[in-house]
């Protein structure tokens, strides 16, 4: 679907007799379906809160009396949109260049991210499940950054060339 969209756009282009796409604006754009894809996936997550957030004052649950059930809540949710956002970049990148390592490491990712979730159910484990779940979060973010400067670089090389 991108590769077709980048078809599109580059053909756009040179019609209008302007520059076709460049790396780094193709990687804006997936950048940019990642975000939306998170920011649904958050708006989604949410929704299914507010009927417990219609009560009188500051709801807490058993398994996790240390922090506000709506603040693990939206925790969790700013974790899976960084993830949702990264990942978006990694995959379209594997499957552009037919990478088989990041075209695995995204589902992996998301995988292991929504198993650590499940630690939340354990009683007081809330304080160990969120730094995990932003570390697959840094993970994701920081598997991405290697790709996107490895991928500039080859590119600029080539420009030189």
């Amino acid at each position: 679907m991108l590769r077709r969209l980048e078809d599109i756009v580059d053909a756009f282009a040179d019609r209008v007799s302007k520059p076709r796409l460049y790396l780094t604006d193709k990687m804006q754009i997936v950048l940019a379906g990642g975000l939306g894809h998170g920011v649904a996936h958050a708006v989604f997550f949410c929704l299914s809160l507010l009927a417990p957030a219609f009560g009188p004052a500051t709801y807490f649950v058993n398994r996790c009396s240390q922090i506000p059930f709506f603040l693990v809540s939206e925790i969790i949710a700013l974790a899976f949109v960084t993830v949702h956002t990264f990942s978006m970049v990694i995959a379209f990148n594997g499957y552009a260049e037919g990478n088989k390592v990041d075209q695995l490491f995204v589902p992996s990712v998301h995988l292991a991210a929504g198993m650590m979730t499940l630690i939340n159910f354990a009683s007081g484990c809330c304080i160990i499940g969120i730094p995990l779940l932003f570390s697959m979060a840094f993970l994701t973010l920081l598997h991405c950054g290697r790709m996107v400067w490895r991928r500039l670089t080859e590119n600029q090389r080539q420009g030189n060339s």
